[in-house]
């Protein structure tokens, strides 16, 4: 795995760094891990980039895609965030094949400067960046599914920070502002969250832990991610001597009260408590720095989750 951190300029040049980092990072390159570009277009208008991933051994082919955009008058800049089971060279941005389809997950940047964090493999990427005093981020690519390959080839997850269409700009407050690892959903197009993931039978699925409301109610979505579901996680403190505990994040469907299927947990992220911690705090676990992340602006106990830097 690739780790790289640094300041990106604004929004755009966020994105040109996360291209540089995904085809050219010296570890991904040295592993045969390093992403291939497919398209990249950079107009006034806004940038365009797909590329394909080769997974751990070189025999996969993963697509992902970002396409930045803006509002100077509305006051925001975003990244949509998108997925494919292919490229086609004569196809638009959301019009691959298999593309996830609707409202896609989303970023909300800004166009000034902010601190960001890159970690890839050849399987997924993770991207974590501060705006003003909040987070926002995105995952691209396979989770780790709990199925052999021949039962579950192509398990792609698209994760963001914001879905719908209630407010775009980064300082927007509510259930549709929320990280893929603890999603809301937009009340107007529960459809699409910033949580997606292709599941087994090629259906495109949508994952919310928080309805659309004032008060961020939980309640018991068809699909969740486990365990941030749970309100009681704010309760959780460190383990009695003092480390933190890292919970798998498992993306969850509740068929019955008794039958329920477990598609797979986040590749290198994790629950863990935000008692005594901090967004950008270092956990070191199996001699590995794991970055503490904050969901956007939310700092109570349970909103915190772990990016594994390796």
């Amino acid at each position: 795995m690739a780790f790289e951190t640094g300041t990106a300029t604004d929004y755009r040049d966020l994105l040109e760094r996360f291209r540089a980092f995904l085809t050219k990072n010296p570890a991904l390159v040295a592993a045969n891990q390093q992403w291939t570009e497919l398209r990249w277009i950079s107009t006034d208008a806004g940038q365009q980039l797909l590329l394909r991933a080769p997974g751990l051994a070189g025999a996969e082919e993963i697509y992902c895609g970002i396409r930045s955009y803006s509002n100077p008058t509305s006051g925001y800049y975003m990244w949509d965030l998108i997925g494919s089971i292919g490229f086609n060279p004569a196809n638009g941005f959301t019009d691959q094949p298999g593309a996830l389809t609707g409202w896609l997950p989303m970023m909300s940047l800004w166009n000034a400067a902010m601190p960001y964090w890159f970690v890839a493999s050849g399987r997924r990427a993770v991207v974590v960046t501060k705006v003003s005093t909040l987070y926002e981020a995105a995952y691209l690519g396979l989770i780790l599914p709990y199925a052999t390959p021949g039962q579950y080839p192509y398990p792609l997850f698209i994760g963001g920070s914001m879905t719908g269409q209630r407010g775009r700009n980064y300082s927007t407050t509510g259930p549709n502002h929320r990280h893929f690892v603890d999603p809301g959903d937009d009340g107007q197009n529960n459809g699409n969250t910033a949580a997606m993931l292709r599941g087994p039978s090629g259906a495109w699925l949508p994952f919310q832990n928080v309805a659309y409301s004032s008060g961020e109610y939980r309640y018991d979505n068809a699909r969740i991610v486990w365990p941030t579901i749970y309100s009681y996680l704010g309760n959780l403190r460190e383990a009695p001597d003092g480390t933190y505990v890292l919970t798998p994040l498992v993306l969850t469907q509740w068929n019955s009260g008794s039958d329920h299927d477990l598609f797979g947990e986040l590749d290198g992220v994790y629950h863990v408590s935000g008692f005594n911690n901090a967004a950008e705090n270092l956990i070191k676990v199996g001699g590995v720095d794991h970055l503490v992340v904050q969901n956007v602006y939310r700092t109570s106990v349970r909103d915190y989750w772990a990016l594994r830097l390796a």
